[in-house]
Parts: structure tokens; sequence; C-alpha cells
């Protein structure tokens, strides 16, 4: 379970998204996502995969650092999982039998998921938001239907991609998407966050636009909670 931080406009931590890493058992080598999704894909197992990364998220929630700011978790969902009843009922019975875990668990769909617009998907998901869970619709601009996810899928937090923001600061066409992105989510009254922010040019940029949480490895490479710990404990 690796975090990354995202900070708001002042430069404080005001969430983390949880990033899955596998450990080699033999060799203790860290695994990154396209070492090990295809084979999770290939064998149909997203729903056991994703099980494991929310009962791990839970138990970071349960004994969460005391120097650490209480924020909240977000979680990433590939879509298939959602389509299973029994994970999709225990999640909804999680948030409906837990009303203060909508403050602290995030859902993510990136939008480039191929299930992300089945309409059971989108069904799912907003019986879960009428339950208290934030959904955010992660890679926004990269897929075939941004603007219909908006419409039907009850999210209220935008993730601009990276492909978009890293461009920011030299090209006028990305420039003129992103802020249209940013006053469409403004005018749905949506939050957004800059995604892959790497660069302080790249940061004054967002600013000026009028974004006011960033990611990216300007503010951190995603890591186990340790290294925040060490981190804020270095900072005090």
């Amino acid at each position: 379970m690796y975090l990354q931080p995202q900070v708001s406009l002042h430069g404080v931590t005001v969430g983390y998204e949880v990033l899955a890493r596998l450990k080699e058992p033999k060799s203790g080598t860290v695994l990154q996502p396209f070492q090990f999704l295809p084979l999770v894909e290939e064998n149909k197992w997203e729903v056991l995969f994703t099980q494991k990364i929310i009962d791990g998220t839970l138990a970071l929630l349960d004994k969460w650092p005391s120097n650490l700011p209480k924020v909240p978790l977000a979680i990433n969902l590939s879509g298939p999982e959602l389509l299973s009843d029994l994970f999709y009922e225990k999640l909804l019975r999680r948030f409906s039998e837990s009303p203060e875990l909508g403050a602290r668990l995030k859902l993510e769909l990136t939008e480039t998921s191929v299930l992300a617009s089945h309409y059971e998907t989108k069904r799912r998901l907003t019986s879960l938001a009428n339950v208290g869970a934030t959904i955010i619709i992660d890679d926004f601009g990269t897929g075939h239907a941004s603007l219909s996810q908006l419409i039907d899928m009850s999210a209220s937090v935008i993730k601009v991609d990276r492909e978009f923001v890293e461009r920011v600061e030299t090209s006028e066409r990305h420039r003129k998407i992103v802020k249209m992105t940013l006053d469409l989510a403004k005018s749905l009254d949506m939050q957004t966050i800059a995604e892959g922010v790497e660069t302080q040019a790249q940061l004054r940029v967002l600013k000026d636009m009028g974004f006011n949480i960033f990611q990216g490895y300007l503010f951190g490479k995603p890591a186990p909670i340790e290294h925040w710990v060490k981190t804020a404990k270095a900072r005090a």
C-alpha cells in the first residue's frame, strides 16, 4: 500500500491516493502496476485484488499515525468489481453502516475503463454516492465519453489527467482544454484535482487558472506510510 499526497493551494496535505504495489517474496523487489495488473486481468482477479486494497486501506485508517493529518484516502476501482454483486453489496453495506466512512474513503473510477460507461456501473455508483461515498472520475478527458460521465456517474470530483497537465506550461491548446475542464467542473459544483504536477512552472499556471488541489511528483512520489510518518517528524 503506497500513498501519494494531494495538497492544497497552500501546500497542506488534504488527502492521499492509495496505490498498489506487489513485493516479490524471494527478492523483495517492488513491482509496479504495469508489471502485475496484466496478470490480475488475465486471471480475472480484479474483485479479489480490489477487496484486498479496500481491506488494507481500512486497516490503515484504523491505525492512522497520530502525527499525520487525518485526511481521506482514495482507492481505485477498475470497473469489473462493481459488477460483482457480492463486492458491491459489501461495499454498499460498509458505507451505509458507517456514515463516517464517507469522509475517510473515496472511490476513483478511471474514465478509460471499458466498464465506466456500463449502465449497471453507473447505477451502483449512484447508490454508493447516495449513502455518502465520494465518487471521483480519474483520468478525465482521456476517455471516449467524458461529458456523458458527468451526467450519469454521480461523481463529485474530477481529476484532470497528467496528459494535459504535463504540457499546460508550453501548449496553449492544452491550457485551453484544462481551463475549459475547470470551468465546466465549477459550473457543476464539482471539485477538481490536477494530477501529474511535476514542476513549479506547471503549478504556477494551474494556480493562476484556479485549481486548488494538486497531486504529483512535485509534492512526493508514491511511498509507504512509514515514509510519510518520517517526513512529518522531520518537519516537526
